[in-house]
């Protein structure tokens, strides 16, 4: 953010900017925090935030709001909200959460890891040690058996897998713009047939 001080214009984090303060948007520039324009012309682009294509005039008085991006005029605006509570700074957090709302496949493998995997253990631990006591058998030959069986037997690929192919695809479709709540809507989307626009 160029925030406005004593000795001129500053470039700060948006988070060290104070409700109050000045802050100048640069033509081409995102706008960093939500404001009210004191003075300047442009248009701003809103599609970030709402879809919206047609980019809106923005004067005097008028709202900004973080994650516009300035068009063509300077704007200088007053900052009314700090960046914790601004629009850009509500739309992260939405996605970072996202990954909170389990899918059923999601929920199904992580109550599978918790019980599966203690179970391949026990039976590694019995393979590598009762064979070698019982029989009298080389500890060495049951010990690269037991390993044997848990590397085979590894749930990593799905334990792993799963969660990473949702929150690949909730990070993916936010840089595209499109948010999605939570892994349980991609599989609701999966099964989507038909999608009606309106004009945005």
């Amino acid at each position: 953010a160029n925030l406005k001080t004593p000795d001129g214009y500053k470039e700060v984090t948006p988070e060290s900017v104070e409700v109050g303060d000045f802050i100048l948007i640069k033509p081409g520039e995102k706008v960093p925090l939500d404001g009210e324009i004191i003075t300047g012309n442009s248009q701003l682009d809103s599609s970030a935030l709402t879809g919206e294509s047609m980019p809106v005039n923005a004067k005097p008085g008028d709202t900004v709001l973080a994650g516009q991006i300035n068009k063509n005029g300077a704007l200088t605006a007053r900052v009314s909200r700090p960046f914790s509570e601004s629009s850009i700074s509500r739309v992260m957090d939405l996605v970072e959460n996202a990954t909170a709302r389990k899918a059923k496949t999601e929920k199904f493998m992580t109550t599978f890891a918790r019980y599966y995997t203690p179970v391949v253990v026990l039976i590694a631990a019995g393979i590598a040690f009762i064979p070698p006591i019982a029989t009298g058998a080389s500890f060495h030959t049951w010990i690269y058996r037991a390993l044997v069986l848990l590397v085979i037997s590894c749930p990593c690929a799905l334990v792993v897998s799963i969660p990473l192919g949702y929150f690949g695809g909730i990070g993916k479709a936010s840089r595209k713009g499109i948010l999605v709540k939570g892994s349980n809507f991609i599989d609701v989307l999966a099964a989507v047939k038909t999608v009606v626009f309106d004009k945005t």
